[in-house]
């Protein structure tokens, strides 16, 4: 069983959220780590998996951008998995795309659109079933405005949650060590689960 031996980190609510970080090269098998948030997520009861996409830019001779996949992070209630992508892409990712398109979990983010499109554009990457946790919101609450706000926005109008420690950890993410950056991840992962664990009610 692939081990989330990363550090660990309590939340607010009293859950502990375990970690793991991995430089995904060709010859790294991240199939063991995704079966293990399949897992978690059905554990869970409500088959949820939260992610977030992180792209690289570039322009390229006739000045159009290419973006490509650099990082991904993948949390359920229990777990947070931070995949520091390969470039180019290496044949062992087919894992991560078959992931995306599984009909059996549902992927929650925030403000995915665009990630979605550039998902498919640019690597041919569709998640087949995802929720935009932003639009339940304003529909749950029937508060239009919430649809557009970010995780700690969001978080904070649904949840109630004192933010400052989400700020302070990423006031200094860019000189912030590993252990700082899976914290913030955790966090990031936490509050837009409990979001949707919210609104399900």
């Amino acid at each position: 069983m692939a081990n989330f031996d990363g550090p660990g980190f309590a939340m607010v609510d009293g859950y502990w959220i375990q970690t793991k970080a991995i430089d995904v090269e060709s010859s790294t098998d991240i199939s063991p780590y995704l079966s293990r948030l399949l897992e978690d997520c059905v554990w869970n009861g409500n088959r949820a998996i939260v992610f977030d996409l992180y792209w690289d830019v570039t322009k390229s001779a006739d000045a159009k951008s290419e973006w490509r996949l650099s990082s991904v992070k993948l949390s359920t209630k229990n777990l947070c998995l931070f995949l520091r992508l390969p470039n180019p892409f290496t044949d062992n990712l087919k894992d991560l795309y078959r992931f995306f398109a599984s009909k059996f979990v549902t992927f929650v983010g925030v403000q995915i659109q665009e990630d979605l499109v550039l998902l498919k554009e640019n690597h041919g990457i569709v998640i087949r079933s995802s929720l935009e946790i932003g639009k339940l919101a304003a529909k749950a609450r029937g508060t239009p405005i919430v649809e557009f706000l970010g995780t700690r926005e969001l978080a904070h109008k649904i949840l109630w949650y004192d933010m400052s420690r989400l700020d302070s950890i990423q006031s200094k993410w860019d000189e912030a060590g590993g252990n700082d950056r899976l914290e913030a991840a955790a966090i990031e992962g936490w509050l837009i689960y409990s979001v949707y664990d919210q609104l399900q009610q």
